[in-house]
């Protein structure tokens, strides 16, 4: 044991071990203690909440009994001939009421928890009470729904019982729903609240620390073991509204009232709408729970300070051959051991790790060479240089015998749309791309056989894949289009998958890889995230093309014509016959295409604007071309440019025929301006068009229309005649072609702001001055 103790305080690992035996037994003590505890505790708090159950459903029988007999009573009153003949009289007769009272008296007598009955007969106002109480007028004024109604209520009468108020439920009876009365007669029956708390607390054996009550389905207290209490409106209280939002007839939970736990237990009674309910505080529902509490904590901690021995025993024997361990390595790290705490696990974790470390370099080192090495020589293989490569014989073997074959397959995958990629990701994780692309691709396709990964070409990731038959396994093409699926649902990118040929050896990689790069190539024809192999381009292949003449004549005439739609409905022609030819001829027919357009609108060149250097670029697009969309893009777009260039040159044309039109018209207003019937009808004719396009083109060219160029030139020859000849204004109106003096005068003032005699007048005056 001295030994024991001794290791504690310098051993970290002695340590752990001790505290957590300790641990484990003190936490499994306290957690079996506590539902222990629970459990009895549970089983005793259900105990009182059926009891209290029973309690309330006793007083609800209670309450029921006095509903019944109310209801007993009232129907008797009814069918007793002195009191229906009471009820309908309309003469006051005091041996009659006496009568009355004499037969309300001896019905009351035979019911102890009923304090009075009255009757009140309105015709006479007269009143018959076992109690000799006055008749309240608030009873009369309650609306009758149907032949009982319920109304608590106090009632105070001065010198009557000790002048403190009665607090009574009174029943009201209308005995106008028999068909024997005429009048409205009120029949009331008062039971004292005080009555219903006597048998709370007789059932219940309640005193004043519990709070047990009636109240009705309106939240209102009927009964009370506090009276003070008495008709208090309790429905704002959050255990009241779960009452009586809850549709069961007796039920019972656990709430917080004013920040105190308490269990609430309540009944419904059956023939009325009172809920009898307790609430007792948590605390108080088993009386001696703080001792059995404490007992139960002694009792754990008892337990528990033997565990701990237990705990120090069981450390002792397990930590033999930890120690054991110990001893032989420990001298290995000398420093941890000058330290006051030795922590056993660090010392050995340290000597493990170290060794540990040594291996995984020595493992990672080799693998890294050995990959590395097997990816170069495949990599010669695909590109027919076996013999420039450089490595260890012995490793070439061992590279060799793992990729025994037979059979090669070369799988080229190929990213589409290599251009938008490079817009937005990065060189570096491009890189990522294909390295992820071949992860993928490897792990998809390893299932078939022995693969290896290659990283050709910025958008091409190659995978060999090595078969013990010469055909594909029936799920690979299943298994490719996995590799796209995932592309392109985690990375947003598509890639197009040219399979192989099937070759026997290694010396035939080469033609396997060649024959996937011509595969892939004809996405041209088939789209993005396309599967081509030897059957799919077979067809291609074996067609015999022609150049498609026709479709290049309709193009061109469709070019002719300058509208978009046919143009656009001719390229698609074109390209639809060039998609059953080859991928070479698809190229080639395209550029010939592009070249026949270019030596077609040859006199084109001459215009500013050339579109030659927009033929070569359009020769670049289509080689870099992926699919027959592009082509048709390409193509439409270089034909969008040379029915530029036709618009732009007959515009020149015509901008320059116009120009000669509109000089001759011009000229021919500054000779013959003075005819008075000269007009845009007349000139039109000499210029051989018609006077609606004549006068746009000389809108256009003069920014003035032809009635205004003319007036204007007849104002101008006006004005100097003003100026240089003593001419009326009617003569100079006339000699310019404008007989109407008054429309010249308006014409001169608007144009010059003034009329033609002013305008005289002030630069003569001017004149002379000068």
């Amino acid at each position: 044991m001295r030994v024991t103790l001794g290791r504690f305080p310098r051993y970290k690992a002695f340590q752990k071990l001790t505290i957590s035996y300790f641990l484990l037994i003190f936490i499994t003590v306290s957690m079996l203690s506590g539902i222990l505890f629970y459990l009895f505790s549970n089983s005793a708090i259900k105990e009182i909440d059926r009891n209290s159950k029973a309690m309330l459903s006793q007083i609800s029988y209670a309450s029921d009994d006095v509903y019944n007999q109310v209801m007993t009573i009232g129907n008797a009153l009814i069918n007793e001939p002195k009191v229906i003949s009471f009820l309908n009289d309309n003469r006051e007769d005091k041996t009659r009421n006496y009568h009355v009272f004499r037969q309300l008296s001896q019905i009351k007598s035979a019911y102890p928890n009923i304090h009075s009955i009255g009757i009140y007969r309105p015709s006479t106002d007269t009143n018959v009470d076992t109690s000799g109480l006055p008749f309240d007028p608030s009873l009369y004024t309650i609306s009758a729904e149907q032949y009982m109604e319920f109304y608590p209520r106090t009632l105070s009468i001065k010198n009557i019982n000790n002048n403190r108020p009665f607090q009574f439920l009174t029943f009201l009876l209308y005995p106008n729903y028999s068909p024997l009365l005429s009048d409205n007669p009120l029949i009331y029956i008062n039971v004292e609240e005080q009555s219903i708390l006597n048998t709370i607390r007789k059932i219940s054996k309640a005193d004043s620390a519990n709070n047990v009550f009636v109240m009705n389905k309106e939240g209102k207290v009927l009964s009370h073991t506090d009276s003070n209490l008495f008709l208090k409106d309790l429905s704002q209280e959050d255990y009241v509204q779960r009452i009586l939002n809850d549709e069961k007839p007796k039920h019972s939970f656990t709430m917080p009232i004013n920040e105190e736990k308490h269990l609430v237990t309540y009944v419904k009674s059956v023939e009325m709408d009172w809920y009898f309910v307790s609430v007792i505080p948590y605390e108080n529902l088993i009386s001696n729970i703080h001792e059995l509490r404490i007992f139960t904590l002694m009792v754990t901690a008892a337990i528990v300070l033997v565990g701990l021995l237990f705990s120090v025993f069981l450390t002792q024997n397990m930590y033999k051959p930890l120690s054991s361990l110990f001893e032989k390595i420990k001298l290995s790290s000398p420093s941890s051991l000058k330290s006051s705490v030795i922590d056993e696990y660090q010392i050995l974790s340290e000597v493990f790790t170290t060794l540990e470390e040594n291996e995984k370099t020595m493992k990672f080192v080799i693998n890294r060479s050995s990959r590395t090495i097997r990816k170069h020589y495949l990599q010669t293989i695909l590109k027919g240089y076996t013999q420039d490569i450089a490595a260890p014989e012995e490793m070439i073997r061992d590279i060799d015998k793992q990729i025994s074959g037979p059979y090669f397959c070369v799988m080229l995958f190929k990213l589409d749309d290599l251009e938008k990629v490079k817009e937005w990701v990065s060189t570096d994780q491009q890189s990522l791309l294909r390295f992820a692309l071949g992860n993928i691709a490897n792990e998809l396709l390893g299932k078939f056989g022995t693969c290896d990964l290659l990283i050709t070409g910025e958008n091409e990731v190659v995978v060999v894949s090595q078969y013990e038959r010469n055909e594909h396994p029936e799920e690979l093409k299943t298994a490719l289009r996995d590799v796209q699926s995932f592309l392109r649902h985690y990375f947003k990118l598509t890639t197009s998958i040219g399979v192989g040929e099937i070759v026997c050896g290694k010396k035939n990689i080469q033609h396997s890889y060649s024959s996937a790069q011509q595969f892939v190539k004809y996405r041209l024809i088939y789209g993005n995230e396309s599967i081509l192999d030897v059957s799919t381009t077979r067809p291609h292949l074996m067609t015999s093309l022609s150049y498609p003449t026709d479709c290049e004549k309709k193009l061109i005439e469709a070019i002719q014509s300058g509208k978009p739609e046919v143009i656009r409905e001719r390229i698609e022609q074109f390209t639809v016959v060039l998609s059953s030819g080859s991928y070479n001829q698809v190229i080639t027919y395209s550029i010939q295409l592009l070249l026949s357009l270019l030596k077609h609108f040859d006199y084109l060149q001459s215009l500013p604007d050339t579109n030659f250097n927009d033929y070569l670029d359009a020769i670049m697009d289509i080689e870099a071309a992926e699919r027959m969309e592009d082509i048709e893009l390409i193509v439409s777009d270089y034909c969008s440019n040379i029915c530029s260039l036709i618009e732009e040159r007959n515009h020149w044309i015509n901008v320059q025929k116009h120009n000669s039109v509109i000089e001759k018209v011009k000229s021919y207003i500054q000779e013959h301006y003075a005819e008075p019937n000269l007009s845009l009808k007349f000139v039109s004719n000499i210029a051989d068009l018609s006077p609606r396009y004549l006068g746009k083109l000389f809108k256009e060219a003069t920014q003035q229309s032809f009635s205004e160029y003319l007036n204007h030139t007849r104002l101008e020859v006006a004005r100097e005649l003003l100026l240089t000849t003593n001419e009326t204004a009617s003569k100079i109106s006339e000699s310019v072609g404008m007989h109407n003096i008054t429309y010249f005068s308006t014409l001169f003032k608007k144009k010059y702001g003034m009329s033609p005699a002013t305008y005289r007048e002030q630069h003569t005056s001017i004149r002379k001055i000068e």
